[in-house]
């Protein structure tokens, strides 16, 4: 005679609803704590507050972002943005840009170019940043900013969880007595005194 085992009893659903709760609260722990981390080492990373202005056609935007450069001669500046934000697409489109270190006294407007989304129609009123026409290329430089460089898109490869552009400076504006802004520990700050040393003199 054939034999049944006897199966166990299945777990109740409130049981496997609680277990489950837990799995994703346990989940949601390790992010939090992963993005913490992140955000010590990334905010403690001093780098310049920028904005970049781009136009596509018809479109323009401007995104708060930050930038370094990477190469002397010829001068190649980096950039990074998200795929899927509307400034990323319409540099893919135009191949073009603008990075203009942003000024003290545009600090605020920076900062909101940063809350704002793209896709919004009444985003550059909102900003009621000047523009004014580059020399070299077919998007605007921002007025009172620090110092602007027009650029080239020579290359864009995937980063993490955003895409660098690399953009050839074909055209820049320097402006006197301007006073760049530094992002550092989440905040925007002046440039500080100077340290003792020797003075660096570029390229080198």
């Amino acid at each position: 005679m054939a034999t049944r085992t006897a199966k166990a009893p299945a777990a109740p659903k409130a049981a496997k609803t609680a277990k489950a709760v837990a799995k994703g609260t346990a989940a949601a722990d390790a992010k939090r704590a992963r993005y913490a981390e992140l955000g010590k080492l990334l905010s403690s990373l001093p780098c310049p507050q920028a904005l970049l202005a781009v136009q596509a056609g018809d479109a323009t935007d401007i995104a708060a972002v930050t930038a370094m450069w990477v190469s002397y001669d010829p001068v190649i500046i980096a950039v990074y943005l998200r795929p899927g934000m509307r400034t990323h697409e319409l540099v893919n489109q135009s191949r073009q840009f603008t990075i203009n270190v942003v000024d003290e006294a545009q600090n605020a407007k920076a900062l909101l170019a940063g809350s704002i989304k793209g896709d919004d129609p009444t985003k550059l009123d909102k900003l009621a940043l000047r523009l004014e026409p580059a020399e070299s290329v077919g998007s605007p430089r921002v007025v009172g900013a620090a110092a602007s460089y027009e650029c080239r898109v020579l290359k864009v490869a995937a980063c993490g969880d955003h895409d660098l552009f690399l953009g050839l400076v074909t055209g820049w504006n320097v402006r006197k007595g301007g006073k760049p802004v530094v992002r550092y520990g989440g905040r925007s700050h002046s440039v500080g005194a100077e340290l003792e040393g020797p003075l660096v003199k570029y390229p080198h």
